[in-house]
């Protein structure tokens, strides 16, 4: 009863006043809904990506809510990749109700959490997104890369489910030697991996500034 809303947005001192509540033995859903930028407080997004990085649980997941067309999407975007969830804008004149529905809808039944592959001795890099984000009941992960050498392996997922370790094995999976030994949807791949890569670039450029090595790439 003694909130008032003043105008101002403190996204850092939000966010580490909500994960400061967090409990470590249980999984802890953040929801984080903001109509704009840092106004007041810590302005720098690098700096709340960085002191929230010392606070937050390894339980924690966040969801970010951006509402409007003024918000910092790079922020938004980084902290739902950091912490295994997902970004959603709302535009104006959306029902924000609809979406926050949705949502609750999706993450209420998990289907696995703290997702890990191994590739065996396949040697492989340029990895998006990573971390990977937890699996829902009606949604799906896309994880694309590059690997050194062709070749065929078996590939192990691994997670949890309501606590429980759980393994999947998919074996004999083919790797080939160049783009040219893909075809139908296979051959949108290399696209598709070289999109999430340059949007990762951009996003390193926001938040820490222009280097060369970051240009070049």
């Amino acid at each position: 009863d003694r909130l008032n809303a003043a105008g101002s947005t403190d996204i850092n001192r939000a966010l580490l006043e909500a994960v400061g509540m967090a409990e470590e033995s249980r999984p802890t859903y953040v929801i984080f809904l903001t109509d704009g930028l840092p106004t007041v407080g810590e302005l720098d997004s690098q700096k709340i990506l960085d002191n929230l990085s010392v606070v937050a649980q390894p339980n924690l997941r966040l969801f970010s809510f951006g509402v409007g067309y003024d918000v910092d999407t790079f922020l938004l975007d980084s902290l739902s990749q950091a912490y295994r969830g997902a970004s959603t804008y709302v535009l104006p004149g959306d029902r924000l109700d609809e979406v926050l529905s949705d949502f609750y809808t999706k993450v209420s039944t998990p289907v696995l959490t703290d997702l890990q592959l191994d590739f065996g001795k396949l040697a492989v890099y340029d990895l998006y997104p990573q971390p990977l984000p937890d699996l829902f009941a009606g949604s799906q992960i896309i994880l694309v890369g590059r690997y050194r050498q062709p070749g065929t392996t078996t590939i192990t997922l691994s997670g949890e489910v309501n606590g429980e370790p759980q393994l999947f094995r998919y074996a004999d999976q083919e790797f080939p030697a160049s783009n040219r030994d893909v075809s139908g949807s296979l051959a949108a791949i290399p696209r598709l991996w070289a999109t999430r890569k340059v949007g990762f670039l951009l996003n390193q450029v926001r938040l820490q500034g222009p280097d060369p090595e970051t240009i070049d790439q």
